[in-house]
């Protein structure tokens, strides 16, 4: 268990010996924390006998660092600096950012570039995004929206349907130019590490496809590898095309038509029930999701 107070020196001793390191000299650290020269030299002095080290050396009035000065002053500054952005985030509130919680498919290809775009705007808010396959990390969090998938909308929660879960083959229009035939080609697999998710051989199962079944399969581990893989061109990978509309409509992939898969579930824009606040639909209508008449 950490226990920063025996850890750590008190913070005002961090906080005079950062704006000593700064200045290098103690008139002017005083006067920036507006206190007396002997309220900083003592401070800075107790921080050295605290550590058993030497942090700054003195030659009339000026001073420099020693090499473990140098260290715990680049340290300090970063840490200060990010508590102090922190503190500024805290006083503007929560109604200043959106949080949003995804999945890590639908974070990587359908969220976040529509968020790049928001946040491009002159008046964009501050978004955050939170990517986990974990169900519970996602609905146990403290988000503002949640991208959910599933059959339905969990208890407790209100949203909209983006849209339903359709699986099919995707591929690069070079490699569908190439080969008309789909066996001529290699199935780009993944490992399935969740029982919704969908690979070959459950797609191949549920939609029993035989020509699907004679094609050669390659596992390449992840669903964001077999992705990848299929935007250069090695490969037929499996997606749901409307996850992937930002690829399909750049023309790095193109869904398969012939082979289509409904799983029976559906990806929904969801927030608990009573804390859709104005603002957030205006974020998200700017995103394209239209959650108007919605509580």
């Amino acid at each position: 268990m950490k226990n920063y107070r025996s850890s750590l020196p008190p913070l005002d001793y961090l906080l005079f010996f950062e704006a000593v390191a700064r200045h290098k000299n103690l008139t002017r650290a005083a006067e920036e924390l507006n206190v007396s020269q002997a309220a900083v030299s003592k401070r800075v002095k107790f921080l050295e006998q605290w550590l058993g080290l030497e942090l700054i050396t003195r030659n009339g009035r000026i001073i420099d660092l020693s090499k473990a000065g140098q260290r715990l002053s680049s340290n300090a500054s970063e840490a200060l600096e990010y508590l102090s952005l922190c503190m500024a985030q805290l006083r503007q509130g929560n109604h200043d950012k959106l949080s949003v919680a995804s999945n890590v498919a639908i974070s990587q290809f359908w969220l976040t570039p529509r968020i790049n775009e928001y946040l491009l705007s002159r008046d964009a808010l501050p978004v955050t995004i939170t990517a986990s396959d974990k169900e519970t990390d996602i609905l146990g969090a403290n988000n503002d929206i949640v991208v959910y998938y599933g059959n339905d909308i969990p208890k407790g929660w209100d949203g909209v349907l983006l849209f339903e879960e359709i699986w099919q083959p995707l591929a690069a229009p070079s490699l569908l130019s190439q080969n008309s035939d789909i066996r001529a080609s290699t199935l780009l697999d993944f490992d399935k590490l969740a029982l919704k998710w969908i690979n070959w051989a459950g797609f191949i199962d549920s939609t029993g496809y035989a020509v699907l079944a004679e094609t050669q399969r390659v596992n390449l581990g992840s669903y964001g590898s077999s992705l990848d893989a299929a935007i250069r061109g090695k490969g037929i990978a499996l997606g749901c095309a409307n996850v992937l509309s930002f690829e399909i409509e750049a023309e790095r992939l193109v869904p398969m038509d012939a082979y289509k898969l409904r799983t029976g579930r559906s990806y929904f824009v969801i927030w608990r029930t009573g804390t859709l606040s104005q603002r957030t639909r205006d974020v998200l209508r700017d995103v394209g999701i239209d959650c108007q008449g919605k509580a």
